[in-house]
């Protein structure tokens, strides 16, 4: 007799189990689940770009400095970001020239800046014109990290005999 009532015992807490309150939490989770499973591929269906933007194209500018101290801040500034150089120049004003590569309309370039930088896909392109450049414009050509070439040359190879001497 010992035997059974322990039978009906375990089957009595079993039998707890299985209440109407348990059995409506079942329902609950599965009804969630069916609509999880319904909505969802409509969510992946959705477009991926919420904005409908401009995509950013990508330009270089170029900025002039009179001392290595400024050439180093500008690189500083920049972090360790692999598309800031910084490069001397043969002009006896500007010694040192800073080169970044910014999204258009981000930046201005200020109008009496003394260099001008182009940038070419080619090395060809880069190459036929910095040859046709001529040399009192003190001419530089480089590799970007993009793979992009650039062209930079004073922007007025002629300011750098009006300049005033400082005595």
């Amino acid at each position: 007799m010992g035997s059974l009532l322990r039978v009906t015992h375990v089957t009595i807490r079993w039998h707890r189990l299985f209440t109407q309150r348990e059995t409506t939490m079942a329902k609950r989770s599965i009804l969630l689940a069916l609509l999880l499973a319904i909505t969802m591929p409509i969510a992946v269906t959705a477009d991926d770009n919420p904005c409908p933007c401009i995509p950013k194209s990508l330009v270089w500018v170029v900025e002039a400095c009179e001392t290595w101290n400024c050439a180093q801040a500008a690189m500083v500034n920049a972090n360790g970001d692999p598309f800031v150089l910084s490069m001397p120049t043969a002009d006896t004003q500007w010694k040192w020239i800073v080169m970044r590569r910014v999204v258009a309309g981000s930046a201005t370039v200020s109008p009496d800046s003394p260099f001008l930088i182009d940038s070419y896909s080619q090395f060809s392109d880069a190459l036929s014109q910095y040859t046709t450049i001529d040399k009192s414009a003190l001419p530089m050509m480089f590799s970007a990290v993009d793979g992009a070439m650039l062209v930079v040359r004073l922007k007025d190879p002629n300011a750098a005999h009006r300049r005033p001497t400082v005595r």
